[in-house]
């Protein structure tokens, strides 16, 4: 494969990225307007108004390279797990009226992983040549050096792992509004009332 088909073969992958990112926006703030906590509410926001940031800076550097003739068809095998991941819970979300304070713990467990798998998946893409494609093709267009790219892929990596904690955070405030619960009704577990959406 020529260079240029490199070049063009790494933009149609960011351009994939990109509509990733923009799906898992969407879930996060459909999650966000199916939940009562205001606090968690917030919290699934900022990891939502993340990932659109994310689509818009990865658009942008694929637009800054040749044109590729990507299809969004190939995105799913392209991205792979993650993309599986946020289309199954795109599905399960869409199925719920509420998402009560149960539902939470396991979404927040989930979502950790869907978060560690593109942690991961930036985190090799850094690594690889194809950054230092992208870079030079960035630099030969732009005078950009690759260094600066590198850093809109770090500053990516930083939100992914941020995203992990505040899904820890959510996880924490759970439990502590079971624990207020158990100590102002204590038969509350066995009635099986932590189950039922609020």
């Amino acid at each position: 494969m020529e260079k240029s088909d490199d070049v063009r073969e790494l933009s149609g992958f960011i351009n994939c990225l990109s509509l990733f990112e923009k799906k898992t926006a969407q879930l996060y703030a459909t999650m966000a307007g199916k939940i009562d906590l205001p606090l968690v509410k917030s919290l699934m926001l900022e990891i939502s108004l993340d990932s659109q940031k994310h689509s818009v800076l990865l658009k942008g550097v694929a637009d800054t390279m040749p044109k590729a003739n990507w299809k969004a068809e190939v995105c799913p095998k392209k991205i792979g797990e993650g993309w599986d991941i946020v289309e199954a819970f795109s599905i399960e979300i869409a199925k719920k009226e509420r998402i009560s304070y149960y539902d939470l713990v396991e979404l927040s467990e989930k979502l950790s992983v869907l978060e560690g798998v593109m942690g991961e998946e930036y985190n090799i893409f850094v690594q690889m040549k194809t950054l230092e494609l992208l870079g030079n093709e960035i630099q030969r267009i732009y005078d950009i050096n690759l260094d600066s790219v590198k850093d809109i892929f770090f500053g990516i990596i930083e939100d992914e792992d941020h995203h992990r904690e505040l899904l820890l955070t959510i996880k924490v405030l759970f439990k502590q509004k079971e624990q207020e619960m158990l100590v102002e009704n204590p038969l509350v577990r066995y009635r099986g009332l932590l189950h039922q959406k609020y």
